[in-house]
């Protein structure tokens, strides 16, 4: 399903368009920029309605902000006091199009379908809100959501530790049907064994010592919804057997129950193990992984996603800086040639990481090859010829020679002046007197 922002400090507006649009879209509110920020970051959306007059951060400013941000977001602009001025200033800011309150509501429908890009009814195009990529892989990713997500198919969502598993499954229940109902997503690998099963299906008032009150299960939690069972390779035998009941009947059996409680929701699994392998070797059941493989998508590992790693980067620096309050604008060529030689063992959420130490213990505006820390195993990138990892003392020396003749032509400069030098330089003064320091011991 279409997600539609709604930006209006007047709150009766969103509800306005979920009882005109809500079959169509699932609407979103926000009643200030900030909050419309917030939104796009989390769940991202489809098309953005923005009213023109708001208080603190009005909506041009708010248009402008999305649109450097989200440039591909197609925003409509809404208001009450539209005059050729307001309406030439919202198109040149990159607005869609702009309509007048009150509403004709066939005539507001035709713009909202005008603004919406073609992308968003073609699998060949389409993104779910969250994830970025333009490599192969990645877009049969993108193709394989879309389709799935019309349906109340089982899914399983395969691939190695921090390559975005949980986004999918959001970008499948998100999608769907069920799109507003709750997404639980549950961890088996991070619950003791002992506990798993209450946690999952909860229990009845004096199941056991203990049991003080009756506590519902994480399956009766999603009811209505979409629920992820994330590392389901490391669910024990005896639970999986329970966990295949559900499937088939769509009950659950709360520890301690007289009767089983019926559920209506649809399960997801993901699972950074070989489930086939694990099915040879007798430790996961045959029946069940067929019942969770109805669809199974394979996300690639970061090594593989072919020029994804700039796209990635700088979206996470963006989305970073803002975050902290810094300037950073982008990456020197020599900084990203060596984000680009890396393996990504730890895959996105690795990159992530990196980007948000460096945003937080760096100035801007550019993120500088000295700027990276230590990448294991890389093959680092330095002037433009690739060193390999067995070469780290070689890399270090590399960098080191580098970073001072930055900075020795940063103070020739500026005639010495170390304040002056480090604006240039983008770091602070502190953060350069400790460098010389460290580069007069050498």
């Amino acid at each position: 399903m279409r997600r539609l922002l709604v930006i209006d400090d007047e709150p009766n507006m969103a509800w306005l368009f979920e009882q005109s649009f809500g079959r169509e879209f699932r609407v979103l509110a926000a009643h200030s920029g900030p909050e419309a920020f917030r939104a796009l970051e989390g769940t991202g959306a489809d098309l953005a309605m923005c009213d023109l007059c708001m208080p603190g951060m009005d909506g041009l400013a708010v248009l402008r902000e999305i649109k450097r941000r989200w440039p591909d977001l197609p925003v409509v602009m809404m208001t009450a006091y539209a005059t050729v001025k307001t309406a030439v200033e919202a198109i040149k800011a990159g607005a869609a199009d702009y309509v007048m309150k009150p509403f004709d509501l066939d005539e507001l429908r035709r713009v909202m379908e005008k603004a919406l890009p073609p992308a968003v009814s073609d699998p060949g195009q389409w993104r779910p809100a969250g994830m970025l990529g333009e490599s192969p892989a990645m877009l049969d990713v993108f193709r394989k959501v879309q389709r799935v997500a019309h349906t109340d198919a089982c899914a399983l969502i395969l691939g190695e530790t921090g390559t975005g598993k949980e986004l999918v499954a959001r970008a499948i229940h998100e999608g769907s049907t069920r799109g507003a109902r709750p997404f639980v997503a549950f961890n088996c690998a991070a619950v003791p064994e002992n506990l798993l099963e209450s946690e999952l299906f909860g229990y009845e008032k004096g199941a056991f010592t203990g049991a003080q009150a009756r506590k519902p299960g994480r399956f009766e939690l999603a009811a209505g919804g979409t629920i992820l069972l994330d590392e389901v390779g490391d669910m024990p035998l005896g639970l999986q057997a329970k966990l295949l009941r559900v499937l088939e009947n769509r009950t659950v059996e709360p520890l301690g129950a007289v009767r089983p409680v019926p559920v209506d929701l649809r399960v997801l699994a993901s699972t950074h193990r070989d489930l086939r392998e694990m099915v040879r070797a007798g430790t996961f059941r045959e029946d069940l992984y067929f019942r969770l493989a109805v669809v199974p998508i394979s996300l690639p590992p970061l090594r593989e996603r072919h020029g994804d790693v700039p796209l990635l980067a700088g979206h996470l620096l963006r989305q970073f800086a803002e975050k902290h309050g810094k300037a950073f604008h982008g990456f020197s060529p020599e900084a990203m040639g060596a984000l680009e030689a890396h393996a990504w063992p730890g895959n996105v959420r690795e990159l992530r990481n990196l980007v948000e130490q460096v945003v937080v213990l760096w100035d801007g505006p550019t993120v500088e090859l000295e700027h990276l820390p230590e990448l294991p195993g890389a093959v680092t990138v330095v002037g433009g010829s690739a060193v390999g990892a067995g070469l780290k003392g070689e890399v270090s020396r590399l960098k080191a020679d580098y970073e001072w003749e930055r900075i020795s032509a940063a103070l020739a400069e500026v005639g010495g002046n170390r304040t002056r030098a480090a604006a240039l330089l983008g770091i602070s003064r502190r953060a350069l007197q400790l460098k010389l320091k460290a580069m007069e011991q050498r």
